[in-house]
């Protein structure tokens, strides 16, 4: 979404209390038609639609709902949604106003979504609020029909993605830089300096919200973006310009060879290996596309770098190493003639009290109790009676069985459930007085299904949300 908004509302003309914004065609910079020129020739499917617009406050998607707003000839419906995230206090409740209100004087439909999911062990919070940004995005989008999500991703963005890229070893995938588009997701501001954005709405006399954050240059982006670009473009002046360019060039090879790739390859799944051998017959080029592809249907935070490249190579030669680790604790491993997608083993963990909401268990698990339905991988109905009893989550012990289950020990009922070999030694079970109910993934234990009525419980894997099947 660009720069993320915070405290300060900025723009030097306060904000119109009533009446309407000058159509964006009419502003003196011309990027009201510049604007409305990029959208029908890159993302003509939304014309005549409804469009979620995520809106931090900040001044990039301020601008993004104006222009999109305003452009009456387009005939778009804006819904706006700004996420909560929960980790600044009253500058965060701000935020969220701000935008409520912008809305409410625009006549813009709006949602305020709350990142509630606890961040798993391991994980970035950069990177985990990105991911539950876009699943709450997602999840309104598809609540309210609308065609796409728009960001407010610039061409500064651009430019400081792809030296940030470059300077940290990233493969072509990452060099290639902002999208601008993913799935339903686009971005018609790459084509857009930040400043001139910030001049449209100082013209059309709306304020932002500026994010504090955005002066720690201690912060790599931060770094870039205030200090090295700005120094490259004072002696040449083009530099963000020229980065994005290569970018999109570089993009549109990526694009190419991706679909060349697809008629050739298959992709491991966390439940499902492939041949090693189809991958080594593969070009070097597209050999190494493929783990780059791989990796963009994972939740990692970085796509591979030069180094893990040139590991993947010695994997597949079948030399050493015999496991790559990805990031996020997801490797890819060489199994005989396989390769296989795996996850971390989970510690074993002793049995952990049931609290008001989500449980966060070791490995990077969710557990609820008396949950509506959320979309979790694994979840029973269970007699509503187990509410007054003492429940708990504990890892499965070795060698134990299931209750009631005469066909073989729970590794062997795991293993033929999908469950990933690393997870199965400390699978979480749930317990009620130090009885077994429920073994995900398996079954409920014989006695404690509902009849009729009963309370849901849910068991969320780590990524569910984002690992593509």
């Amino acid at each position: 979404m660009g720069r993320r908004s915070s405290a300060v509302e900025q723009g030097s003309h306060k904000p119109r209390v009533g009446g309407s914004i000058p159509p964006v065609g009419t502003n003196s910079s011309g990027i009201g038609a510049r604007f409305r020129g990029n959208v029908v020739a890159s993302f003509p499917e939304i014309i005549g639609g409804k469009v979620i617009v995520a809106l931090s406050g900040g001044s990039d998607s301020m601008a993004l709902l104006l222009l999109l707003h305003t452009a009456a000839d387009l005939h778009l419906r804006c819904h706006a949604v700004h996420v909560h995230h929960h980790v600044r206090g009253a500058e965060a409740d701000d935020d969220a106003s701000f935008c409520a209100a912008t809305c409410a004087r625009l006549g813009v439909a709006f949602t305020l979504a709350h990142i509630d999911h606890v961040r798993p062990r391991g994980v970035s919070s950069e990177a985990w609020w990105r991911s539950q940004r876009y699943r709450l995005l997602e999840t309104v989008r598809a609540d309210v029909d609308a065609v796409a999500v728009a960001t407010g991703h610039t061409l500064d963005d651009q430019a400081e993605t792809v030296l940030l890229k470059l300077l940290r070893g990233s493969g072509p995938r990452g060099v290639a830089g902002i999208r601008p588009r993913t799935a339903r997701v686009i971005r018609p501001l790459l084509p857009f300096r930040h400043d001139e954005l910030r001049r449209f709405l100082v013209a059309a006399d709306q304020r932002w919200r500026e994010d504090s954050s955005n002066r720690a240059t201690e912060l790599p982006r931060v770094m870039v973006r205030n200090r090295i670009l700005p120094e490259l473009e004072s002696r040449f002046p083009n530099a963000k310009k020229h980065l994005a360019a290569f970018a999109a060039a570089l993009a549109d090879d990526e694009r190419e060879l991706a679909r060349e790739l697809q008629t050739r390859a298959t992709w491991p799944g966390l439940r499902s290996p492939v041949a090693r051998a189809g991958v080594v017959a593969l070009p070097a080029a597209l050999r190494h596309r493929w783990l780059l592809e791989l990796a963009a249907r994972l939740p990692l935070a970085e796509p591979p770098s030069r180094e893990q490249i040139a590991q993947f190579d010695r994997l597949l030669a079948g030399t050493q190493p015999s496991a790559l680790d990805l990031g996020r604790h997801i490797i890819l491993r060489r199994r005989g003639a396989d390769l296989v997608l795996e996850p971390e083993g989970i510690p074993r963990f002793a049995p952990i009290p049931v609290g008001a909401g989500a449980t966060r268990l070791p490995g990077g698990f969710f557990a609820r109790i008396a949950c509506p339905t959320t979309g979790e991988r694994h979840w029973a109905v269970l007699r509503a009676d187990l509410l007054d009893r003492h429940l708990t989550w504990r890892s499965v012990r070795p060698g134990e069985r299931m209750p009631g289950e005469p066909k073989g020990r729970i590794a062997r009922l795991l293993q033929g459930a999908g469950v990933p070999r690393p997870w199965r030694s400390a699978w979480p079970v749930l317990e009620a007085d130090g009885r077994m109910v429920w073994l995900p993934a398996v079954a409920v234990v014989t006695g404690w299904e509902a009849a009729g009525g009963g309370i849901r419980a849910a068991l969320e894997e780590p990524w569910q949300y984002l690992v593509k099947s």
